[in-house]
């Protein structure tokens, strides 16, 4: 082992540790380490030799004025002290960055991204300029890595920009010539930071596909009494029992969509969708919150059938609302909740069919419940009551107990 570097890197570590080069150095307690716990073969008297090895090291760093420390009356050191006055000697010696430079480092990167038009961006950027002002390590497991905190700014740039539904492999590709690297090295920290700062609230799993990332293609249902018109073609749905499915980059080049029922509702899960039977609907599968090209979609819908009624079936927790105001917010179209009542979630919840709420459930029901969600406070109040939520899927299952 080199004791030398190890006694200076345990004692640097210390020091940033405690976070001195922050503060005024005279004013600090010392910094130092005892040799005899940090090595402990340093007092066997059967070890000579690294007895040796560490007391020539320690002469070597006092003789270079890294460090103080004295013997004992047994020719043994106790404690060794970092010479703070020269600290930036240590870090020389060791061929180490000090967190001061670090956060530097890290800022300049930011600053690359601080003409960028994307209010997140500058928000993320705010808020880790803040941290590095006070020496802080940045979230995500980034702390002071300048150059991963770049290939996450250059990462999340690249994902806002897009306008069409994308599938991550190419977009992986597309960033770092590697189909793979994106899902291995960055999906859970662009995930949890897209999480904290989206306007939206949406489930974690769920973030990449607002902003058109996806594994895969993704697909809308129509099933019931439409006509769906193309420049060449036409799909009536009243003739398959079990609906159409359209990818979203077919949406677009829709031209009109003819509904010959009364009611159009929306359905936030594919299950419900299957098993949803009124002859005076259309229903659509969206998948969750729908993104540009689901969003187009509903527009034309709503543009050629505005004499209809529009309702929205999702799930009875507080995303399942969420979703709904999102539909409302982004499209204009004015869904109404469709067996999201209090009377529903009371059915499901005396026969069972629930699940509790968990600790995010919770808080954003408390955040939302007075404001954008306040119209739905009776069913929120019972969630909370009696700590419940219920998938639409249940529908079945509580037919089949009967």
């Amino acid at each position: 082992m080199d004791y030398k570097k190890d006694i200076l890197s345990k004692l640097v570590d210390k020091y940033e540790g405690r976070g001195a080069f922050a503060a005024d150095a005279s004013a600090l307690r010392a910094i130092q380490i005892d040799i005899k716990k940090e090595y402990p073969n340093y007092a066997n008297r059967y070890d000579y030799d690294v007895y040796t090895e560490i007391n020539a090291s320690i002469e070597k760093l006092r003789e270079e004025g890294l460090v103080i420390a004295e013997k004992n009356n047994t020719g043994q050191y106790t404690k060794v002290k970092l010479k703070v006055s020269e600290v930036s000697k240590a870090y020389d010696r060791l061929n180490r960055i000090s967190i001061p430079e670090k956060c530097g480092n890290v800022k300049k990167v930011l600053l690359g991204y601080l003409n960028s038009d994307e209010p997140m961006i500058q928000s993320i950027i705010s808020d880790w300029m803040e941290m590095l002002e006070k020496y802080k390590k940045l979230p995500y497991g980034l702390a002071y890595d300048c150059k991963r905190a770049g290939e996450v700014m250059n990462v999340l740039q690249e994902i806002l920009r897009l306008d069409k539904e994308t599938y991550i492999r190419n977009f992986s590709t597309a960033i770092f010539k590697d189909s793979k690297r994106f899902k291995n090295e960055f999906e859970d920290k662009v995930k949890s930071i897209l999480f904290d700062y989206t306007d939206d609230v949406v489930e974690k799993d769920k973030i990449l596909g607002i902003y058109n990332l996806y594994d895969n293609p993704t697909y809308v249902c129509i099933k019931g009494n439409a006509i769906v018109e193309y420049a060449s073609s036409v799909i009536k749905t009243c003739e398959m029992p079990d609906g159409i499915a359209l990818s979203n980059t077919s949406l677009e080049n829709i031209r009109r969509i003819i509904i010959n029922t009364d009611k159009v509702i929306t359905v936030e899960n594919l299950t419900t969708y299957h098993d949803s039977d009124d002859e005076d609907a259309v229903h659509i599968y969206l998948g969750g919150y729908h993104n540009h090209a689901k969003q187009v979609l509903l527009e034309k819908i709503y543009d050629d059938n505005r004499d209809k009624k529009y309702y929205h079936k999702g799930d009875l927790d507080v995303y399942g609302f969420l979703i709904l105001e999102n539909l409302k917010a982004k499209t204009g179209i004015p869904f109404e909740p469709f067996e999201m009542d209090v009377k529903t979630l009371e059915k499901f919840y005396h026969a069972g069919l629930y699940k509790e709420l968990s600790a995010q459930d919770i808080k954003v029901i408390k955040a939302k419940r007075d404001n954008l969600l306040a119209k739905y406070a009776d069913v929120l109040e019972f969630m909370i009551d009696n700590n419940c939520k219920v998938e639409q899927e249940s529908e079945k299952a509580l037919e089949l107990m009967d």
